[in-house]
């Protein structure tokens, strides 16, 4: 994805809401609407709720100023008293022909009940005069109004309840409307704090819970995310939410597979790639091979093409003639199989075909068996060699290939060897637990110019060997190419009196 589009959309991403912020959202929406609607029904219908308490309590207040009256006697006016204050009531009490007989506002002597038309006139001033502002309904027996005191100059208010009795009085009870609108205020207030407090708590509940609910939900965008970029070591862990949890095991197996498939995939493409160096590495080894064996294969084959003409001649005129070319034509053809063994075993170690058969040897006995073999060269040259290598170093590689680079370092020295005409061998542990293994003659250090280039094929740094003596300039490229098959490293140093070659080999652990 173009870093343009996949900008845009990770600020369009950025822009949208998370899904816990939605839910907090419709959550809190839900319980402020919730909340709104009780108090709103609360602050409209307490009153009608009160009032209508209040028109029960009355009935039962009925009964018993009812039973009251009938039992009469002296307690009635204690019973009258009680009731006022228990329901919070005034009560009047009238007689059919609608004189007064009780009332709580007239403080006078009153004869007890049951009264037999021997009823006492209230006094005009104890007497009350109620406009009516609300019916509020009426049965056969009974009937409730909103009245409002229009005596007493306070335009009090009053819930009345009337009833027509099986005992021949008209009862009204009386009972302040501020009472039951005081009530409704304080219930109304009581109500709207703990709505709102309990309300309030349960959206913090609600909030935690939306974010425990939410929580492996940003886990697995987490994850996901995480997988897009390639990176599969992020889990989603188990959920006790039987959804979630299939959810999160649904992810874990698609990132297993992904990431199987991935690296089964990096694999092919990092054999692909080393095929394709590799062919790559044939390719240029190729040319290399033909380039420099057309180059040192032309001056043989000259001569070889000269002395045959020339064998043609004296075959039958000079037999000893002809036999000295059958020799020289004999020994430019083994020249030329040394060339192109040592080329076909540089494009086999460098093309990686050669498989490595690792297996202990002792390096003391490696570097003696070559001295051993050489014995009688070295002594016509008069070349001293001292083996330093410890009788107890064992290394661990491929032994035979191994050979050839203490064969091509021994050799190279011979060719060398100036001076004092020494050889010296010897090995060290390094610190990465390896043997070094340092061949040093003595003779001229190698020429800057040079250091570099004489581990290239048919690179001579010494223009004075000729073909004549074997050396092609392949033997130093044999070396760098054995060392990098086995992953270890060589190279040259130069000494005041001579040059030390040298190459690394892993030790073996017993």
């Amino acid at each position: 994805m173009p870093k343009e589009k996949q900008k845009k959309r990770l600020k369009k991403q950025k822009n949208k809401a998370t899904l816990s912020q939605k839910l907090l959202r419709i959550i809190s929406a839900i319980l402020l609407l919730a909340m709104g609607t009780i108090i709103l029904a609360t602050y409209k219908g307490l009153d009608v709720v009160y009032l209508a308490f209040s028109a029960v309590r009355m009935f039962y207040g009925e009964r018993e100023i009812t039973a009251a009256y009938k039992d009469g006697g002296s307690d009635f006016f204690l019973a009258m008293d009680n009731i006022e204050r228990e329901y919070e009531v005034n009560i009047e009490i009238y007689a059919q022909d609608g004189k007064f007989v009780y009332a709580s506002s007239y403080k006078g002597e009153m004869s007890e009940p049951p009264y037999n038309g021997d009823v006492i006139e209230l006094p005009e001033s104890e007497k009350k005069n109620y406009e009516e502002t609300m019916d509020l309904g009426e049965t056969t027996n009974n009937m409730f109004k909103l009245c409002r005191d229009t005596q007493s100059g306070k335009n009090s208010e009053y819930l009345v309840g009337t009833w027509k009795t099986e005992c021949g009085i008209v009862l009204k009870i009386f009972k302040l409307k501020s009472v039951v609108d005081t009530n409704a205020k304080i219930a109304f207030t009581f109500i709207s704090v703990v709505t709102i407090l309990l309300l309030s708590a349960a959206l913090l509940v609600m909030a935690a819970f939306v974010r425990h609910i939410t929580k492996p939900l940003n886990e697995m965008s987490r994850v996901t995310h995480n997988m897009s970029k390639l990176d599969f070591s992020q889990k989603c862990k188990p959920n006790n939410v039987a959804e979630i949890s299939l959810l999160s095991d649904s992810i874990n197996e698609m990132s297993d597979s992904l990431e199987t498939a991935l690296v089964d995939l990096q694999q092919k493409n990092k054999k692909l790639q080393d095929d394709i160096e590799q062919e790559k590495t044939i390719d240029q080894l190729r040319q290399v091979f033909i380039a420099g064996i057309s180059h040192e294969l032309k001056t043989p084959i000259a001569i070889i093409q000269g002395y045959s003409e020339g064998l043609k001649l004296f075959l039958e005129s000079d037999p000893e003639m002809a036999a000295k070319y059958c020799d020289t034509i004999i020994e430019e053809t083994k020249r030329m199989n040394s060339l192109v063994m040592q080329l076909l075993d540089i494009i086999k170690y460098e093309s990686g075909e050669y498989k490595l058969l690792y297996t202990d040897f002792n390096l003391y006995d490696s570097v003696q068996d070559w001295i051993d073999r050489n014995s009688g060269i070295l002594k016509e040259k008069g070349i001293t060699v001292v083996n330093e290598i410890g009788r107890d170093f064992t290394a661990f590689g491929d032994s035979f290939i191994l050979s050839s680079v203490v064969n091509n370092y021994m050799s190279n020295a011979v060719s060398h060897v100036k001076g004092d005409m020494l050889i010296r061998v010897s090995a060290a542990e390094t610190e990465k637990g390896n043997y070094r293994v340092s061949i040093f003659n003595t003779g001229t250090p190698i020429a800057a110019k040079d250091i570099d280039q004489i581990w290239n094929s048919f690179y001579r740094a010494d223009k004075a060997m000729s073909r004549s003596q074997g050396h092609f300039g392949l033997g130093l490229a044999i070396v760098a190419a054995i060392q990098k098959l086995h992953e270890q490293e060589y190279g040259v140093l130069n000494h005041e009196d001579g040059v030390e070659f040298w190459f690394d080999v892993k030790k073996f652990d017993q």
